[in-house]
C-alpha cells in the first residue's frame, strides 16, 4: 500500500500514513529485513483498519463499551491531518470534528507522533478539551518483523502477571516468552525493556515505552491467522506485537484540560 508520508535519517527509513494517522513500515540501516511489519493485503479506506505497522488503538482498546462501536476504537478508521512535519519527525492531529458523532460524544484532542532518532520513537497523546473527565483505554499496536513468530523469544516478562484472552489472572512464568500458537496476552503491571531475540533474521529487537503500565503480546497463530482476510497465508509468522498499553486495570481517568501520554521506543541489535 501506498504511503502519505516517508521520513528519512541516515539510521531510519519510515513510511507513515495519514489513515489512521499510523506508521506503516520502518527500516534500520545495517538490516536487509524491516523492523515494523506491513502485510502483503494492506488496505485502507473508509472504517478500515490497516494490517500491519503501529495501528492506534483509541479511546478503548478491545471491545468497545457501547454496542455497535467498533473494536479497538475510531483512531485507527479515522483520516487524520499533518500538524507538524520535518523529515524526521511527523505530529498528526484528530479532533472530534473528523469524527461521526456515532462514534465519539466526547471533545477531544488526539495527535500521534513519530520521531527518528537512535530508536524510533512513537507517541500518543490525548487532551480532554471537554468540561467533564472521561475514561480511556489506548495502545500502540506495534506489529514488529520477525524471522518466524514461532522461532523467536521475548525477555522481560519473566514473573508478570498476565491474563490470557480477558480470562482470570494468572501468575507469571519464570523463563522468556515463546509464541506456540494463538498468543494473546496481558501482562500487567509491566513497564520495562522487552527484547525480541531472533535467530532466523540473526538480531534482537529492543522494546522500551513511558507512561505505560501494562504490554500486550499478540499474535493469531495458524488456525485464527486462516480467517483473517487481509492477512495472506503463513504470514502470522512474520510478526510479532508487542503493544505499549493503557488497558485492563490500567486504564486513564483524564479530568478537563489534562492530556495524557504513552511513549514507546523500538531499536535494532544484532546478536552477531
Amino acid at each position: 500500500m501506498k504511503a502519505d508520508l516517508r521520513l528519512e535519517t541516515s539510521r531510519w527509513q519510515a513510511e507513515v500514513s495519514l489513515h489512521g494517522g499510523q506508521l506503516l513500515r520502518a527500516c534500520c540501516a545495517g538490516s536487509p529485513h524491516p523492523v515494523i511489519w506491513l502485510g502483503s493485503r494492506a488496505q485502507s479506506g473508509p472504517g478500515q483498519a490497516i494490517r500491519g505497522g503501529v495501528p492506534v488503538c483509541w479511546p478503548w482498546f478491545g471491545a468497545s463499551p457501547v454496542p455497535g462501536r467498533p473494536a479497538q476504537g475510531f483512531a485507527r478508521l479515522c483520516q487524520w491531518e499533518v500538524e507538524r512535519l520535518e523529515k524526521d519527525f511527523v505530529r498528526m492531529i484528530l479532533t472530534e470534528d473528523q469524527v461521526s458523532p456515532e462514534l465519539c460524544d466526547f471533545p477531544f484532542e488526539l495527535r500521534s507522533e513519530i520521531r527518528l532518532g537512535k530508536m524510533l520513537e512513537l507517541s500518543l497523546l490525548m487532551k480532554n478539551t471537554g468540561p467533564e473527565s472521561v475514561d480511556i483505554t489506548l495502545a500502540l499496536h506495534t506489529y514488529l518483523a520477525v524471522g518466524d513468530c514461532e522461532k523467536i523469544r521475548l525477555s522481560g516478562l519473566e514473573r508478570v502477571p498476565l491474563t490470557v484472552k480477558g480470562g482470570p489472572e494468572q501468575p507469571g512464568e519464570s523463563e522468556p516468552l515463546a509464541i506456540r500458537g494463538e498468543c494473546c496476552r496481558l501482562y500487567c503491571p509491566q513497564s520495562g525493556t522487552i527484547r525480541i531475540s531472533d535467530p532466523v533474521w540473526n538480531r534482537t529487537i529492543e522494546v522500551e515505552k513511558e507512561n505505560s503500565h501494562s504490554t500486550l503480546v499478540w499474535n493469531p497463530g495458524a488456525e485464527r491467522a486462516s480467517q483473517i482476510a487481509d492477512l495472506a497465508p503463513e504470514e502470522y509468522r512474520q510478526f510479532v506485537c508487542v503493544e505499549a498499553n493503557r488497558a485492563g486495570t490500567d486504564f486513564v481517568t483524564l479530568p478537563p484540560n489534562e492530556t495524557v501520554a504513552i511513549r514507546q521506543r523500538v531499536g535494532l541489535e544484532k546478536i552477531g
